[in-house]
């Protein structure tokens, strides 16, 4: 899957749209019962041999047969992850890392959210400006952690990896002054934005995102979906003049 199928009329939308997210795209799992147990066996079967058709020294090590219906599952999100990695590493082919970065953030962004929510309420979040700068800053830093550390997990550096980068700098040197935004992720053209606020193509931060070197050819908006129907969306490039 590409962003162009996770976000329906994305390649064809006027620059500076909002491009709402497929329905149903992160709702693979359904209710939890041996039926998808099983779609996710036969996903995870294809899954390791589309792999290894890429890489045949590919490995997947684990500890033991998985038995419940949420390590099905687990095992086959992980999969994906991985899946994407072989792409990126053999092919150069980052799309796949896209969609796997999308479903991964937005999954740790409504967790993080829940837990920021619950410490905010307890009186457990320092807060400095508001509320809500508080609970924004606290999902951003447990999203970045948790991205991290899964890509990590799948032997991508990126720290040193040229397309794939956590709250990295994106510099602008188009100017007499040389800028920056940093997203919250990036992978090869297309920068991820964690947040709370909406936002849009005359946003500051997402015009200084499009106005990078990297040119990124979409912006995704990530919000957490307690947020309501349209939290995530993508944002297409802005035909402008740089």
């Amino acid at each position: 899957m590409t962003l162009e199928q996770a976000f329906p009329g994305l390649r064809n939308a006027p620059g500076g749209a909002i491009i709402a997210v497929a329905d149903g795209f992160f709702d693979f799992t359904g209710p939890a019962n041996a039926a998808i147990g099983e779609l996710a066996d036969n996903y995870s079967r294809q899954i390791k041999a589309e792999i290894k058709s890429i890489d045949p020294n590919w490995r997947y090590d684990r500890l033991g047969p998985v038995e419940t219906i949420q390590g099905k599952i687990n095992e086959l999100n992980d999969l994906r992850f991985r899946r994407a990695e072989v792409y990126l590493r053999v092919k150069g082919d980052a799309r796949p890392l896209q969609v796997e970065t999308l479903q991964y953030v937005q999954a740790r962004a409504d967790i993080a959210y829940a837990r920021g929510l619950a410490k905010l309420t307890s009186g457990r979040l320092r807060i400095r400006l508001s509320d809500q700068e508080a609970l924004g800053n606290f999902i951003d830093r447990e999203v970045r952690k948790d991205l991290r550390e899964r890509l990590g997990s799948v032997g991508i550096n990126w720290r040193t990896n040229p397309t794939v980068r956590v709250n990295a700098r994106e510099y602008d040197t188009s100017g007499t002054d040389r800028t920056y935004r940093r997203p919250d992720a990036r992978v090869a053209r297309a920068a991820f934005d964690v947040t709370l606020t909406r936002k849009t193509a005359t946003t500051p931060q997402v015009k200084g995102f499009f106005n990078a070197d990297f040119q990124p050819s979409s912006v995704i908006i990530i919000r957490p979906s307690q947020l309501g129907a349209d939290h995530t969306y993508a944002i297409p490039r802005p035909e402008t003049k740089r």
